[in-house]
């Protein structure tokens, strides 16, 4: 694996790309955004087309590969091709994912695959144990969801006592709720922009002034926060304490399951779009994020990104080449003095940030891929483009460059902040304060000393210090001057989505073993163990190793492309 450096020229363009992104789309931005998309696509890896014996690919990859390909068949499952609504989707109509061979669909398929791609039996295990699991939680969900789209009848009345079920009692007028779904999600599509309610057809009747609690609630659709992220796939503002107990029971004793499992599910199953948005949405939602859900570990670290936002606390751990360190190993108590471990303050800070890079890359990839699956509309129906909605400029191209960019620009410093932000008072105690003065004051500790809080405000202060240095000489989020991580991540970025941008566009026999689909899972799978470490070595795995493993696996199945 090799890192590409960005040279002056390709900095200077991602800089000025970087600049692009965060400015109001017109049609001069969107061609010089193009212009220099084209420049870049030149800065890519060349992607190996010649068959390679199994034992010659790296384990991490035939392993993420197998994977893959046994999730092809839940991933079909998971999409939409069964939905339904009050609204028609020409998007979600015409979208077809690739056609899977019946052979893949046989119960012995994963074990056959193993043997092809030399995996040890420990690895057979694993996979077949994982993919029971991902059908018990299809299942699961499938049974959760047809319960509460039958619990009540569909009419407008119906559709508002779900509504309200769900988000609490909104005055909200029935006959604007829409909605699409499929056997595993709900999208509730409604006329609003701008915090606003707009009349969609002449004979909808709108109330002349919204209640507060329902003005407060449109406007939150649009806001971003944390807390959001606990609920991926949909990012949605279905939050289990807000869904009606009593009905979440009623819910359990005709599923069977329990009334927290249904309402972890529907609070990661439903969402709200607006009506005059919903292509931009549906199948980037419906086709790109809920197999990642359900097939991969991208929950997990969005579960932690959640909180990324929160000040230090004592407990905050960081995984160092010298081991776990967390917060409160950096300081130790001498009577009434509080002393910083400043190597350690250092090597805590280092891992700090790679494992909050690593929630960020998953977020990028979980998007990009997302973006790519979205693209597959445009691929197969190329005369119906224009039905599909984007924001970006690069609606031709599987992976969105300025989308991306405007992501990293947004989210970049926005995980380092409690690394970067400090509030110290003489007035009031931090979080880490009141965690470390409790913990000493446990075993003993006088901490109603003056002298000892003092000392410990001042030694957090140099441990800001530390972390402010080693910020501003590492991990400076700027593409001008001298080059940093940041502009190695958004180097690094730019030569994956290249390389993904080439693969996913190869010109394959439609009877061969699905491409595109499975090009999109691999990478949800190789991505799912060290998110930061895979990040770096994903634009290598794709260049040199996926058209190799795809051939591998037509030979088995003996099919011709």
């Amino acid at each position: 694996m090799s890192i590409p450096k960005a040279d002056p020229h390709r900095q200077r363009l991602l800089a000025e790309a970087l600049q692009l992104a965060r400015q109001e789309d017109t049609n001069n931005v969107s061609q010089r955004l193009a212009a220099i998309q084209t420049d870049l696509q030149r800065f890519t890896h060349k992607v190996h087309r010649q068959p390679i014996p199994a034992h010659e690919i790296p384990v991490a990859v035939r392993e993420a590969f197998v994977e893959a390909t046994v999730r092809l068949v839940p991933y079909q499952d998971i999409g939409g091709s069964n939905w339904q609504g009050t609204l028609s989707s020409p998007t979600l109509e015409h979208y077809r994912p690739d056609p899977l061979p019946t052979i893949l669909q046989e119960p012995t398929m994963g074990s056959q695959l193993c043997e092809l791609f030399q995996l040890s039996d420990d690895f057979a295990s694993q996979l077949q144990a994982s993919q029971q699991q991902v059908t018990e939680r299809l299942a699961q969900q499938k049974r959760i969801m047809a319960a509460a789209m039958t619990f009540f009848q569909d009419s407008s009345q119906g559709r508002l006592k779900l509504f309200q079920a769900l988000f609490g009692p909104l005055a909200i007028p029935a006959e604007i709720i829409d909605y699409i779904h499929t056997p595993l999600q709900l999208y509730f599509c409604l006329p609003y922009k701008d915090g606003k309610f707009y009349r969609s057809t002449p004979d909808i009747s709108l109330p002349d002034q919204l209640s507060e609690s329902l003005q407060s609630f449109l406007h939150q659709l649009d806001e971003f926060h944390y807390q959001k992220f606990d609920r991926f796939p949909t990012f949605g503002p279905c939050h289990p304490a807000h869904i009606n107990p009593d009905w979440c029971q009623a819910l359990a004793q005709a599923t069977g399951d329990s009334p927290t499992d249904i309402a972890r599910v529907l609070s990661r199953a439903i969402g709200i779009i607006p009506t005059h948005k919903m292509e931009a949405f549906l199948i980037h939602d419906v086709w790109g994020h809920h197999w990642q859900y359900l097939c991969t570990q991208f929950a997990s670290d969005y579960a932690i990104l959640k909180d990324c936002g929160q000040p230090l606390h004592a407990g905050e751990t960081a995984y160092t080449p010298d081991g776990p360190i967390n917060c409160r190993m950096l300081f130790q108590v001498q009577g009434d003095q509080v002393e910083l471990d400043p190597p350690k303050a250092h090597l805590f800070f280092h891992g700090e940030v790679q494992q909050r890079l690593g929630l960020l890359f998953t977020h990028l990839i979980a998007e990009m891929i997302a973006d790519a699956a979205e693209f597959k509309f445009v691929w197969d129906n190329p005369h119906q483009a224009d039905q599909l909605l984007s924001s970006s400029v690069f609606k031709d191209l599987p992976t969105k460059l300025d989308l991306t960019l405007a992501d990293i620009d947004f989210l970049f410093l926005q995980v380092l902040r409690p690394l970067v932000e400090i509030h110290l008072s003489a007035l009031e105690e931090t979080p880490l304060e009141i965690d470390l003065l409790r913990e000493w004051g446990q075993v003993g500790v006088d901490v109603s000393s003056l002298g000892l809080k003092t000392s410990l405000k001042a030694e957090i202060a140099a441990l800001y210090q530390i972390f402010f240095q080693e910020y501003n000489t590492t991990y400076l989020p700027t593409l001008t001057g001298e080059a940093s991580l940041f502009t190695d991540i958004v180097s690094n970025l730019l030569y994956l989505q290249n390389v993904l941008n080439e693969l996913y566009a190869e010109p394959i026999n439609k009877n061969a073993v699905p491409f595109q689909d499975l090009l999109l899972l691999f990478v949800g799978c190789y991505c799912s163990s060290d998110s930061y470490a895979d990040f770096w070595s994903l634009d290598d795995a794709l260049a040199a190793y996926y058209w190799p493993c795809w051939h591998l696996l037509n030979t088995l199945l003996n099919i011709q492309y």
